[in-house]
């Protein structure tokens, strides 16, 4: 068995691994949604405000 593979189940899958890296960009505020258009978008920024593809980001 490959000594390098890891196992979730020995409780220690994590071992010398990096939980997670993150690539955030930086966001500059310039506008802002009118409350009931943030509350129905789920957003107050329309930068944020990005259409639902499914199917895992692929266009039809």
């Amino acid at each position: 068995m490959n000594q390098n593979l890891v196992n979730p189940m020995d409780g220690n899958c994590a071992s010398g691994y990096e939980v997670a890296m993150a690539y955030v960009p930086w966001q500059n505020f310039t506008r802002a949604y009118e409350p009931q258009r943030a509350w129905n978008t789920g957003t107050i920024f329309p930068e944020l405000d990005k259409p639902f593809l499914g199917a895992g980001g692929k266009r039809r």
